[in-house]
């Protein structure tokens, strides 16, 4: 059975599909992009340079099946030369 038919029950598998998911897809570790979920509803937080990897993430999530509703709070972070 491939991957995206199975249907992850509860927050904690959500948590979990989604984690692995952004690990695997976007290689965006747990320690980068921290993943909660409450009653299907996930929320991404981190900081991260590169907006348009914080708009992957967000979609990737998204993509997981369950998955309600996805609050993006991470934050890109500008870095100048120098400073």
């Amino acid at each position: 059975m491939p991957a995206n038919t199975v249907i992850p029950i509860g927050d904690d598998a959500l948590s979990t599909a989604v984690r692995m998911r952004l690990e695997l897809e976007l290689g965006l570790t747990y320690d980068v992009v921290k993943v909660t979920v409450l009653n299907g509803e996930v929320t991404l937080r981190g900081r991260m340079a590169c907006p348009s990897k914080r708009e992957a993430a967000k979609v990737t999530a998204e993509s997981v099946r369950g998955v309600r509703r996805v609050l993006s709070d991470i934050s890109t972070a500008y870095y100048m030369a120098g400073s």
